[in-house]
């Protein structure tokens, strides 16, 4: 931090650069390089200094002292801050992964129809996603992440119960806290990280903790859904998640401030978000082609969820040795270890997302001439704090953390990127293909979990290519309103195909 940022903000600024009243006489500085922002404007403004306060500059310890200080005080802030929040997503990314690794195994116990259950929450999210950024807007996201926890502990609670009216209601106000999940955290930390007056530069600090404690939490999850289920039976992890969730509760209700991301009045509608973009898809043919490509393989990634367990558990019943827990995979019962196998997807995917970069040099140095230097360019830094949920990025997705990466590669850097999302997809249809192809096999189980692995290594790949991609092609303006309509498509196609497999032999 240079001496000149140190500068305390002066008590007598005025927005017309005049002090205020009772104040004393005063002078207006300008210091090069001194981004002083608020909480509403983008504009970079006067510090306004009483004359007392002036002679420091002039005296180099002095100077060095007061700006010690007002780093030290700075720094205690953005600590506590980024501890707090941390906490929450942990919690929240915890509790998120312990329902999802025995759901199938639960449902199939209860002997109802889990396909249809599964669709349910889909198409319920279809519904409601157009809805919740009106919403959040209007409540606020402290109290709309309130909504979330409360809901989050109802859901889990009633999944512990053999009442099919409950489980249905259950995946309905899932599929609605599912658009809460991911709107609402990174909605308020970005706001209220600009409202706190903190260095733009040190919001990346948070945004990439999120990104490895996400990944961390989710291989977590997993070793904990194991633990759980084997002393607690499959509703185990469930009853973690509640109490996860509660913990998140708590420190969202006691430590977090209210914010709506906007000082305008100005709330979009559902119908305006939808409106917003069919107008964009219609204007443009890449972006419509942008669309059907992710909308497909986000839909086969989400029914993949699904079907990965009964897959697996399939193929464990047909090893034609007894297995036992030297098998891989397998649990004491000879079953597969859901939490177990779940943490390995989401350790996969992690070390995908960590090596995409490495990958796409690699291209790069095969398919352009050895003598093609990297030359970074300069970014251009975003200081918009007027931020409503409409206009928020989502930083947890890591399309934003490899953005940064790409533009450092030039011209050479788009082709690259459209090429390696082009390998992926070939190589995961071939993955996903091979439980079809090793359905009469004696080591199909095997074979299969080492391709599920594989299959979930490479959409840590992709996703950062696709964040790219969408960045290339989709205004930014409307990029929200876009991934919201292409939600809606995805969640009712996958409740759709979902919902078919109980036809299907």
């Amino acid at each position: 931090m240079s001496r000149d940022q140190c500068i305390p903000p002066s008590p007598y600024v005025a927005t017309d650069g005049s002090t205020s009243p009772g104040s004393p006489d005063s002078a207006s500085i300008s210091f090069d390089g001194l981004k002083k922002r608020d909480s509403t404007a983008t504009t970079v403004t006067e510090t306004t200094l009483p004359l007392s306060d002036v002679s420091f500059v002039t005296d180099s310890s002095e100077a060095d002292r007061l700006c010690d200080l007002y780093s030290d005080e700075s720094d205690e802030g953005f600590l506590k801050f980024r501890i707090n929040y941390l906490i929450v997503h942990i919690a929240i990314m915890l509790a998120d992964g312990l329902q999802g690794t025995h759901l199938y195994v639960l449902y199939e116990g209860y002997n109802f129809n889990v396909a249809t259950l599964y669709a349910t929450g889909f198409a319920a999210g279809a519904l409601a996603s157009p809805f919740m950024g009106p919403m959040v807007d209007r409540v606020g996201r402290r109290t709309s992440a309130i909504i979330y926890c409360v809901l989050e502990i109802l859901i889990n609670s009633l999944e512990q119960y053999e009442c099919l009216t409950g489980l249905i209601l259950s995946r309905v106000i899932g599929g609605i806290t599912t658009n809460l999940l991911f709107t609402v955290f990174e909605s308020w930390l970005v706001t209220e990280y600009r409202k706190k007056g903190f260095e733009e530069e040190k919001l990346e600090i948070i945004l990439r903790d999120s990104v490895i404690s996400s990944n961390i939490s989710a291989i977590a999850s997993g070793f904990f859904a194991h633990q759980l289920a084997l002393y607690f039976g499959p509703v185990g992890p469930f009853e973690g998640a509640v109490f996860f969730t509660f913990v998140a509760l708590l420190l969202v209700s006691t430590q977090w401030t209210e914010n709506y991301g906007s000082s305008t009045d100005e709330v979009k509608t559902a119908s305006k978000y939808m409106s917003e973009a069919f107008s964009t898809i219609v204007k443009s043919r890449n972006i419509a082609k942008i669309g059907l490509i992710q909308g497909l393989t986000e839909g086969c990634l989400m029914t993949f969820v699904f079907l990965w367990s009964p897959a697996l558990s399939n193929f464990s019943s047909k090893l034609t040795t007894n297995p036992d827990s030297s098998f891989i995979g397998l649990d004491l019962n000879g079953e597969p270890a859901y939490g177990l196998i779940f943490g390995a997807f989401m350790a996969c995917g992690a070390l995908g997302g960590f090596l995409e970069p490495q990958v796409r040099s690699f291209l790069h140095r095969i398919l352009f001439r050895p003598s093609s230097e990297i030359v970074e360019t300069p970014q251009v830094e975003n200081v918009s704090n007027e931020t409503s949920l409409s206009d928020t990025p989502s930083f947890v997705n890591h399309c934003d953390t490899s953005q940064s990466d790409i533009s450092s590669l030039g011209d050479d850097s788009k082709p690259i990127v459209e090429m390696l999302a082009s390998i992926c997809y070939f190589i995961q249809s071939l993955l996903i293909s091979v439980p079809y192809f090793m359905r009469d096999s004696d080591i199909a189980f095997h074979v299969t979990l080492g391709a599920f692995l594989m299959y979930e290594f490479l959409i840590g790949v992709y996703m950062p290519c696709e964040g790219v991609i969408r960045s290339v092609y989709m205004p930014n303006d409307s990029i929200c309103s876009l991934m919201t309509m292409l939600r809606v498509i995805v969640n009712v196609a996958v409740a759709l195909f979902v919902y078919s497999t109980n036809f299907i032999a």
